[in-house]
């Protein structure tokens, strides 16, 4: 009967521990396991699997990403200010950026995904536009769910050098090209 308890018990706990791993959930405040608010060490234990390494964006800011099997899964940002310096353990996470498509939200919108079809799950879109510095594109829905920004592109091979059509000299507009997928789901704090 011990025996039998035992190996309920360990089964339960094993259990318990993958589905821990494959938590693949993006709400306003977290991607996964990883939570807004929590330690790189933190994160780093929470994620058992994954590798993490200081990388940097366009704009030289201090990120580290989160890889597994070769694959770019997630980038944290910690509000560390030099690129080149390693990773601060003790740093607290403010945003997370998720590329791979096993993540998804409540409304089940994730990477790779059109943006048409993510704009029937969402009510249509505001806005789409074109950041001034590095002409990173987003779209905004009229469903919003605090928290949670969206990133689109279009692929290299399309007829769109855009996701978005613009007015000649505008940056913001409501139409995309059809092509335009999420490129990139965003949590902060600082997303209204």
């Amino acid at each position: 009967m011990k025996r039998l308890i035992s190996i309920s018990a360990a089964v339960v706990l094993f259990g318990t521990t993958i589905f821990a791993q494959q938590n693949y959930s993006i709400t306003s405040t977290s991607v996964g396991n990883v939570r807004l608010g929590m330690t790189i060490a933190t994160a780093r234990r929470t994620m058992r699997g994954f590798t993490f390494r200081r990388t940097s964006d366009g704009d030289g800011v201090a990120l580290v990403e989160v890889r597994r099997g070769g694959k770019s899964i997630m980038t944290l940002y910690a509000d560390e200010r030099n690129p080149k310096a390693r990773i601060n353990e003790h740093a607290r996470i403010e945003h997370v950026r998720v590329f791979d498509r096993s993540y998804r939200t409540a409304n089940g919108i994730r990477t790779e995904m059109l943006v048409g079809n993510a704009e029937t799950k969402l009510g249509g879109i505001e806005e789409v536009f074109m950041s001034e510095i590095e002409s990173r594109e987003y779209v905004v829905f009229r469903k919003k769910t605090k928290g949670l920004m969206y990133r689109i592109d279009v692929p290299m091979s399309g007829n769109f050098p855009t996701a978005g059509v613009y007015p000649e000299g505008k940056r913001i507009t409501n139409r995309y090209a059809a092509t335009a997928f999420v490129s990139a789901i965003e949590v902060s704090k600082y997303f209204d």
